[in-house]
């Protein structure tokens, strides 16, 4: 958008050179004509939604107003109209952007920055090398007066050396950076240390979903005909495809949240024995429900889960009830997931902070044990480069679109990863805590809807590895007008039909 913009200020150059010239200035003033036709045909090609577009322009249109009423009042010409213009364009710009901005922090937020944990304690994490022992440096935690334990007992050195060899201490704050430092500095024992900060999870933005009816639909659910998302990914057609149809098996999604409410009416049938039953936030609940709820069974709403035959949910707990969770709460619930036999880790949350490697372990010990991992690329209306876990490798990052199925406006941006793909994110109906149905935007929310595909897919053909899942979902999602942005539209239909071809 740089370069388009110096394209236009420069378009309003030359006219008010060809404006205020008697030599040259019809040259002058075609060459402005000539840029300005330039200008729309970039704009027009690089289309990413009517606001970011107005917002582009009223900046170029300000600045360009402004630098000609500068040159028309240097020559003694009358300037004031375009001073209204320029500082009016300004004005809208500046104000659109604020809106951006604030607008940004109202939806269900996986984007905060990394918190520290203010108490007169701090939780960091240390590897140490294969070969070595805790007592090697036992002396320096003690010393500073740290107590330690295993990061991950359940992890064997055979199963995963990395994950087997992480300790997590307390240290006093006070004595917190010069324990650090002594860590690193034994570079013969010691792999890396690093601070266990805490994410946060924002309160998510509540809405109204409206009807939008697809036809005669087969799914009884009451709350169906609600549910924009389904049209846009194809899932009507996914229930008829799937209605008199049996999985190989049953697949396993599990949701890394604030839990899930295991006893609503919508996931009594499809949710499975793991750690998180209860969800006293609300946050995982939506989100396991937009993944799996039973369908066609006459409650509320509906998945691509058709009757609770192919899916089944399980909770984990990465954060707790006010949305926090520490990177090694994090990294755990990865791991408890991969130990249960789960196909796919759905993780709604994240923050804008360099990845700790106890999170690219935890992943990679997921994925070398064909474990399927998606993560959400946060709301900030960033680079989702920026945004960890959805930044590690091999994970499959969901941007959200709205109804009109252009880029929400609070989404990251994801094709500066490896794995990006874009979901329906926006007054996405799902399951309320303790009961009922309600509405939230946010990339959480488009997460699970990738999810709940993927483990149809597994459901369809378990032995289908993580590269080929990505490989169809890449090959069959539709583009769209930000796809260049947030990638393509994924197509649930399309994906399964793939996989019964293949399998």
């Amino acid at each position: 958008m740089l370069i388009t913009g110096i394209v236009t200020v420069s378009a309003f150059l030359l006219l008010g050179l060809g404006a205020t010239r008697t030599s040259r200035g019809a040259l002058y003033m075609t060459g402005g004509f000539l840029l300005v036709i330039v200008a729309a045909t970039m704009h027009v090609s690089s289309f990413s939604g009517v606001w970011p577009l107005i917002e582009s322009l009223s900046v170029e249109v300000g600045i360009g107003s402004l630098l000609l009423a500068g040159l028309l009042r240097k020559h003694d010409r009358n300037a004031r109209p375009w001073f209204t213009i320029g500082a009016s364009a300004l004005t809208v710009a500046v104000l659109l952007i604020g809106w951006q901005k604030v607008g940004s922090t109202m939806f269900a937020s996986d984007d905060r920055p990394a918190i520290r944990q203010e108490a007169s304690l701090e939780s960091w994490l240390v590897e140490l090398g294969e070969d070595d022992d805790i007592s090697e440096i036992a002396y320096a935690l003690e010393a500073h007066g740290a107590s330690w334990e295993r990061a991950f007992p359940t992890v064997s050195l055979l199963e995963d050396a990395d994950l087997a060899q992480t300790w997590l201490f307390q240290v006093p704050a006070s004595e917190a950076a010069s324990l650090a430092d002594v860590l690193r500095a034994d570079v013969e024992n010691v792999d890396f240390v690093e601070f266990n900060f805490l994410v946060h999870l924002d309160e998510p933005l509540m809405g109204n979903a409206d009807a939008s009816p697809s036809g005669s639909l087969l799914e009884n659910d009451p709350l169906a005909a609600e549910q924009w998302a389904l049209d846009a990914i194809n899932g009507h057609a996914v229930h008829r495809m799937v209605a008199d149809m049996e999985p190989a098996r049953k697949a396993r999604v599990a949701i890394l949240d604030t839990g899930v409410d295991a006893g609503h009416e919508d996931v009594t049938g499809t949710f499975v024995t793991s750690p998180a039953i209860v969800d006293q936030h609300g946050h995982g609940s939506h989100c396991a429900g937009i993944a799996g709820a039973a369908t066609n069974n006459g409650l509320g709403i509906a998945s691509l889960n058709w009757e609770g035959r192919f899916i089944d949910i399980a909770g984990y707990q990465a954060l707790n009830e006010q949305g926090l969770g520490s990177i090694e709460m994090i990294a755990q619930a990865i791991v408890d997931a991969t130990k249960d036999g789960s196909d796919v880790i759905s993780m709604s949350l994240g923050a804008k902070a360099e990845t700790p490697n106890v999170i690219k372990d935890a992943i990679g010990f997921a994925r070398k044990n064909n474990v399927i991992v998606v993560a959400s690329a946060g709301n900030a209306n960033e680079d989702a480069k920026d945004h960890m876990p959805s930044n590690v490798e091999g994970v499959i990052v969901v941007s959200a679109v709205d109804q009109q199925l252009n880029k929400a406006r609070f989404s990251n941006t994801n094709t500066s990863l490896s794995r990006p793909i874009a979901a329906p994110g926006v007054d996405i109906l799902s399951l309320k805590t303790g009961g009922g149905y309600v509405t939230m935007s946010g990339t959480s929310m488009s997460t699970p809807v990738v999810s709940g595909i993927i483990g149809m897919m597994r459901a369809l053909d378990p032995d289908i590895s993580d590269e080929t899942v990505w490989s169809i979902l890449e090959s069959t999602a539709r583009s769209i007008p930000d796809s260049r942005r947030i990638g393509n539209l994924v197509d649930a239909e399309a994906a399964l039909v793939q996989v019964l071809e293949q399998r």
